[in-house]
Parts: structure tokens; sequence; C-alpha cells
């Protein structure tokens, strides 16, 4: 009993640890957050953008994402130029987020760079792991559809609504969540 009241204990400590206040990030959420979704995209851009945001030129965001993850998570999301995000975007920020120019993403796209290990594991005694997302220039990713650690989007390519990408999209390719078809085949 004495034991696990200790481990408890030593449980919420390292909570306490993990959490970091992004003072920057939480400022633009006081001065931006009350503003409707699809009203001022320009200036809550430049607000993030203030706040640490790595944000290429004429990129926009029509909401505010959520960004989520340990340390310095400003430094983790860098996004291209000519690129336009949907309100309910899910950044987490646990290893880094990379997205090219002109990528297009829908609403409630997630973004997660943190998974655990499927095969050969049982659940409890699973590692976490933490991998990079890369989104090529010229994506679209549809509303609700889920990129998961580790994957590379390839240029030009779509990604269905509600798809979870779980691997390697190769560049021209649609994926709607049956084989992926190639978009050269229409060119």
């Amino acid at each position: 009993m004495h034991t696990i009241a200790n481990e408890g204990a030593g449980l919420l400590k390292a909570r306490e640890s993990s959490l970091e206040l992004h003072w920057r990030l939480l400022a633009a959420e006081a001065i931006m957050g009350w503003v409707p979704p699809f009203v001022a995209s320009r200036i809550r851009t430049q607000v993030l953008r203030l706040a640490g945001l790595q944000i290429g030129k004429a990129s926009f965001f029509w909401g505010l994402p959520t960004l989520v993850g340990p340390g310095a998570i400003a430094k983790e999301l860098r996004v291209g130029s000519y690129c336009g995000f949907n309100k309910g975007c899910f950044f987490e920020l646990e290893a880094s987020i990379t997205i090219g120019d002109h990528v297009a993403v829908g609403h409630d796209v997630m973004f997660l760079t943190r998974g655990v290990p499927t095969s050969g594991v049982s659940q409890q005694s699973a590692d976490v792991s933490r991998a990079p997302i890369t989104i090529g220039n010229g994506v679209w990713l549809g509303a609700r559809s889920t990129i998961l650690s580790g994957v590379t989007v390839g240029a030009s390519s779509v990604i269905g609504a509600g798809v979870t990408v779980i691997r390697d999209v190769p560049e021209n390719t649609l994926l709607t969540g049956a084989p992926p078809i190639s978009l050269a085949r229409w060119r």
C-alpha cells in the first residue's frame, strides 16, 4: 500500500515537471481566441508568427490551431508559403512537423507525432515513439484526416476526408482509404 502511494506521488511530480506554460501562445489565444473562425485570418496568422511560429508568406489560419507538446513547441512547427488551414487543426508537437508550400488543410485535421509500436509488444510495456511528419508541396488534406508519426506525404498528393495515414504516401497519389490511386494516370 505504501509503495502504491509513493508511485502515485512520483507520477504527479513527473506530470508537473513536464507541463510548461507557453506564454506567447497563451497570449495569442487571449488576443485572438474570441474572434470567430473565418474572420481576421491574416491578423490571426500574424499573431501566431509573433508567438514564435514559423509561418511562410501568405499562409493563413481560419481559427486558432491547437498546439500541444513539451518544451519549445513553436520551434517544432514549420509552415511553408501560400498554405491554408481550416478551423480545428490539431498539432501534437513532440517531434517536428514540416509543411511545404501551397498546402490546403481541411477542418479538424490532426498531426500526431507520438505513437506506440503495434507489433510484438504488449500495450502495458509499449514504449512511446516520436517521429517527425513531413507534408510535401501542393498537398490537400481532407477534413478530419489524421497524419500519424513518421509519415511523409509526397508532393501533389490528396488525402481524402476522414483518412488516417499510417505510412508514407508517394507523390501524385489520391488516398481515400482504399488502395492508393496514382494521380499521374489522369494527367
